[in-house]
């Protein structure tokens, strides 16, 4: 009899315990949110633009930021292009460069405007 009150008050605890640790903590939104994409689509290898439109967390366009964008080919160590983009307004920054090869090419694209500092990697296949 001992041991069957024992469970009844062990069990409560251990299941009010894992819903504490379960959630309920709304996740806290990105500082910023980055989206890249090419002029000329499906991108192609040559002089290519390259377009960066930033948001910050309620969504609404991020001006007077610093974007920088870097690019290494996935398969071909040693070609990356990078550059300082310039903005275009309503949140959008661009840069144009010589993505000499096709292939696959990792770009990163980084944002800073204090207290914003946020990196985003995407990976886009030129022809």
């Amino acid at each position: 009899m001992r041991h069957s009150q024992f469970g009844f008050l062990i069990l409560p605890g251990i299941a009010f315990i894992l819903s504490a640790c379960g959630g309920g903590a709304t996740p806290t939104p990105a500082p910023a949110t980055i989206n890249l994409t090419t002029i000329s689509n499906p991108p192609t290898s040559g002089e290519v633009e390259m377009v960066a439109s930033v948001t910050d967390a309620a969504g609404q366009p991020l001006e007077s930021a610093e974007v920088f964008m870097f690019g290494n080919h996935t398969e071909m160590t040693g070609m990356t292009v990078n550059g300082k983009a310039t903005p275009q307004g309503n949140g959008r920054y661009s840069v144009k460069t010589n993505v000499s090869m096709g292939g696959k090419w990792k770009f990163t694209v980084q944002v800073k405007k204090p207290p914003i500092d946020v990196t985003e990697t995407f990976t886009l296949e030129f022809k």
